[in-house]
């Protein structure tokens, strides 16, 4: 008898095993058509080579930012600073432009060059996915009284769609109305983004941006389980918990999960650093993605990842410096804006996001204040049996929020703890 009531408990147990099992295969998300196609952001050769110049700022940028912050949960927009600064240095000339274009990575390029890269951008982007709500938006604000070139304008206007706006820059009511342009422009997400104007400042150049993607692959099951975070401290989580074939990559310990939007323009990559290793002291660099890129396949993975709610703010100037990028906050040279003398006085970011089991919502706005002064393989043409593999993203780790047909990474982030 006792031996009849222990086949049936395991004989229950397997197939409870079994069909929990089955419930966490991963299937396309409701309302996302297989058929559905990402349209592919066309750029010349040398537009190419400025992507990846580009995605080596958004790297110095990240790793600058996270040189006094490696314990802590990180985001950055380095697309939202580059566009944001690539407004401005449309009139700069001399040791200011020099620096400015090559730390933004339009080394040897010329302005016009680097205008027409950010223009093909703008249209591209927005029109990749019909899954993905992604909005960028710029705006010029310049005081009242304040002489600024009209080809500056002109220029902004043709290359980064910005609005012009004149205004009393000593008035609350233009700080309010630029906070709730950044608040309109990402849904409400960032609000009250300026404390206040500097008194000295003349033009504010702004970049907003927002990102909304339904996962191609809804996550099935959430549960509670443990995160140890950057501290080696552990804490309970809702961790989000499927299993399906998806493209997985791992090199020296690195390993590499792509989770893609819609339909497969955008992805989220989960990036996590060995396990053996102190992750205050892993550093992601641009050659780690790359090698990571090389030993990506198709994989049926078992994975684990937590749903995050992050926040963040940074004052880039430091950082910047750091780069290289000095001249533009001393005596710089702005010509080709004003004739008055300007210099940038600050560049603050701030940004959200929010991670579920439905998709993501990562939203950035970029100030520059100018004042007086002073590829991946289709998996559908995967035939072969896939590996199986567990990855649990159960300790700190790097995500990127990418455009799959260009590699531009649009937000570069690391998770400490949930």
């Amino acid at each position: 008898m006792r031996t009849i009531r222990f086949f049936l408990i395991a004989l229950l147990s397997l197939c409870f095993f079994s069909c929990n099992k089955d419930d966490l295969q991963i299937s396309v998300t409701d309302g996302i058509r297989l058929d559905a196609a990402a349209s592919h952001i066309r750029l010349t050769k040398s537009q190419q080579d400025l992507t990846a110049s580009v995605n080596l700022f958004a790297f110095k940028l990240f790793n600058q930012v996270r040189n006094s912050r490696s314990e802590e949960s990180i985001l950055l927009s380095p697309f939202s600073a580059s566009m944001a600064l690539g407004m401005a240095s449309t009139g700069a000339e001399g040791e200011t432009e020099k620096q400015m274009l090559s730390v933004l990575g339009f080394e040897n390029t010329s302005k016009e060059e680097m205008a027409e890269y950010y223009s093909t951008m703008l249209v591209g982007l927005a029109k990749a996915d019909p899954y993905v709500n992604l909005k960028i938006a710029n705006s010029i604000w310049v005081d009242n009284a304040f002489p600024v070139k009209e080809d500056f304008v002109k220029n902004c206007w043709e290359s980064f769609d910005a609005v012009a706006l004149n205004r009393d820059f000593h008035s609350p009511s233009t700080l309010k109305e630029i906070n709730d342009w950044v608040s309109e422009k990402t849904d409400g997400t960032i609000k009250d983004f300026l404390d206040k104007l500097d008194p000295n400042s003349k033009i504010a150049l702004i970049n907003a941006l927002s990102f909304e993607g339904k996962w191609r692959y809804a996550f099935p099951e959430s549960k509670k389980t443990s995160f140890m975070n950057a501290s080696g401290k552990k804490k309970r989580t809702d961790m989000m918990h499927a299993i399906g074939d998806l493209y997985y990559g791992n090199n020296s310990g690195w390993e590499l999960l792509r989770l893609p939007y819609g339909a497969n323009a955008f992805s989220m990559l989960i990036i996590l650093p060995p396990e053996e290793e102190d992750f205050k002291k892993t550093i992601l660099e641009n050659s780690i993605l790359q090698s990571l890129f090389t030993s990506i396949r198709l994989c049926n993975v078992n994975m684990n990842i937590p749903s995050f709610i992050s926040q963040d703010s940074h004052d880039l100037i430091e950082p910047l410096k750091a780069m290289g990028m000095t001249a533009p906050f001393g005596e710089a040279c702005f010509p080709g804006i004003s004739d008055e003398p300007l210099t940038i006085g600050t560049v603050n970011q701030r940004n959200s996001i929010e991670v579920n089991e439905t998709g993501t919502k990562a939203t950035a706005a970029t100030e520059v204040q100018l004042i007086s002064y002073l590829n991946l393989p289709d998996p559908n043409q995967e035939r072969r049996k896939p590996e199986s593999i567990n990855f649990d993203a159960d300790r700190p780790f790097y995500y990127l929020i990418i455009e799959e047909s260009t590699d531009t990474i649009l937000f570069i982030g690391q998770l400490t703890e949930p």
